[in-house]
């Protein structure tokens, strides 16, 4: 796992040069989530109002402490590398939903529809992007199985061989050709691993980075933010499964997990000195919506060194108006207010959800980049949200016993 980890910070370092592409256009057949009739078979992120409760340049390594010197998970600090005032800033995305489209919506692996065709991606300036293996709550009547992620990583890898020309698997080894997009692994919806926590194990050996344990639905290991009981938090097993996840060397990611959950993630990654991580969720004060941060959460992750990364699903950005770039800004610029411009990262939701129009796909990123200097944002304050931060916390590893 150490060499792993090894070979992907020279990946990602070595990931940030410039590409260029152009903007393809959407197609009128990307349908996005909420416009499908059957909830079922809708990615839960993508739904219009919380439920009812029933109860950088290249560099050799990547900085292993926050940009402001901060404490790494060791507690040792360390001064990060700073790029070139002039280069180009890449994107880091820790969460887009392609697989998804993909294995459950029969999309085409060519990619010539969606949010993060090859084309947007080169267009939008991604160094790196995070494909979730996705494991449906809904799977065979509400069981979803460890076989369902093994054949969800199956279509991540075929994604990967189809457009290796873009795409370069970290998992390789050495450093990035010149002008690929690092394609990382997570897992979402972990529920189905209570079945057998050692299999988690063999995800992560190779090459899943973040684990999500639960997703809409409450499971065997945790509550939902969106599930029926939002006051367990972790099972016991659930907490297991987390020591498990870290121990291994991966992240666990609260996107989706209840308060409660939260609150009992956050004690453990407290234990074992690990950064928390919120892949895609944004500020609850900004938009009220259980799927999104308190200011609280937001303060828990930036003393653990952690990120949030900024989801571009509409109903996540604002609510009560029509979400625009605005309302991105405007949530970009709270989460920094309250959690430091360290700790805010980018983890937009393309395909699995609905981002704004003029926010419509990947190609549109740098276009948010000008609109945050705009605002107030530095250009150095854009490039740590951007790329920065996420480097960052995928350069942890273990340095406690954490099971």
């Amino acid at each position: 796992m150490a060499a792993f980890l090894l070979r992907l910070a020279v990946v990602l370092a070595s990931a940030g040069v410039g590409l260029a592409g152009c903007q393809e256009p959407s197609s009128p057949h990307s349908s996005r989530p909420e416009e499908m009739p059957s909830p079922s078979a809708a990615h839960p992120d993508a739904a219009a109002s919380p439920p009812t409760s029933s109860s950088s340049s290249a560099s050799a390594s990547i900085p292993a402490a926050s940009s402001s010197g901060g404490p790494t998970a060791s507690g040792a600090t360390a001064t990060p590398r700073v790029p070139a005032a002039d280069a180009p800033i890449r994107v880091i995305d820790l969460h887009v939903d392609t697989p998804w489209q993909v294995h459950f919506k029969g999309r085409s692996i060519e990619l010539a529809e969606g949010h993060a065709t090859m084309k947007a991606l080169q267009a939008g300036g991604y160094a790196a992007i995070t494909y979730p293996i996705y494991i449906a709550d809904h799977l065979h009547g509400g069981h979803p199985t460890i076989a369902d992620a093994d054949a969800i990583l199956g279509t991540v890898e075929e994604l990967i061989r189809k457009h290796q020309s873009v795409l370069w698997d970290p998992r390789g080894g050495g450093a990035a050709p010149e002008g690929k997009v690092a394609a990382l692994i997570a897992i979402e919806g972990a529920g189905a691993f209570a079945d057998d926590v050692a299999q988690i194990d063999r995800f992560i050996a190779r090459g899943v980075r973040f684990v999500g344990p639960v997703h809409a639905a409450d499971n065997r290991l945790a509550t939902s933010a969106t599930g029926k009981d939002r006051t367990g938090g972790l099972t016991e097993l659930g907490k297991r499964f987390c020591r498990r996840v870290y121990a291994a060397g991966a992240l666990v990611d609260v996107s989706h997990m209840s308060d409660a959950a939260f609150r009992d993630l956050a004690a453990i990654a407290s234990e074992v000195g690990a950064p928390i991580v919120a892949t895609h969720s944004n500020a609850r004060a900004v938009a009220d919506h259980p799927r999104n941060l308190t200011d609280d959460q937001l303060r828990q992750i930036a003393r653990s060194g952690g990120v949030a990364g900024l989801n571009l699903h509409g109903t996540f950005l604002a609510r009560g108006e029509t979400p625009s770039m605005a309302s991105a800004v405007r949530q970009t610029k709270h989460m920094i207010a309250i959690a430091g411009v360290e700790h805010v990262a980018i983890g937009s939701d393309f395909d699995g959800a609905s981002p704004p129009a003029d926010l419509a796909d990947a190609s549109r990123m740098p276009a948010l980049a000008e609109a945050l200097k705009k605002a107030g944002l530095s250009h150095a304050d854009v490039r740590a949200v951007f790329e920065g931060n996420a480097r960052r916390v995928l350069a942890w590893k273990p340095t406690k016993r954490s099971e």
